[in-house]
């Protein structure tokens, strides 16, 4: 089975802006969903990482959108079969959730929960969440890959 990737809100943001998390232009995380969506890597999303990523291109003033718009390739008729792995309710709590430092949190509901359930790669730019996740064991004890945008591409 091919690995399956969660990229974060923020990887959908860079991407579109064609930036960095420090708002330099940088290609990677465009050059990683488009190689996702081109070889036979599925993005996994559940309903709260899919409203996360309509909200969050929703709001890009019109500056900032370039093409190719991602927004319009996620919901592409023509994106093959497969390729976005929907899970059809929000991703379960886990027991553990509790032990991440209150500064990630808000990602539990994001994203935390759906690696945890589908042990799909986690792609975030979040380097707080990566050491909490690490901190608190849950890394470990759910045997979870955490990894950055140029992490993820040499996974490719």
């Amino acid at each position: 089975m091919p690995p399956r990737f969660i990229p974060d809100e923020n990887v959908i943001i860079l991407a579109q802006k064609r930036e960095n998390d420090r708002g330099e232009r940088d290609l990677t995380c465009l050059n990683l969903l488009l190689r996702i969506i081109n070889i036979c890597h599925p993005i996994v999303v559940d309903p709260v990482l899919w409203r996360k990523y309509e909200e969050q291109l929703g709001k890009l003033p019109a500056s900032a959108v370039t093409s190719p718009h991602l927004a319009g390739i996620l919901k592409s008729p023509t994106l093959p079969a497969g390729k976005i792995e929907r899970y059809p309710d929000d991703a379960p709590a886990f027991p553990e959730e509790s032990n991440i430092r209150q500064c990630s949190q808000d990602d539990v509901p994001v994203v935390v929960r759906l690696a945890v359930e589908t042990r799909a790669i986690l792609v975030t730019t979040d380097t707080r969440l990566i050491a909490d996740l690490e901190y608190s064991g849950i890394t470990e004890k759910y045997r979870l890959q955490v990894v950055s945008p140029k992490d993820a591409l040499n996974l490719l």
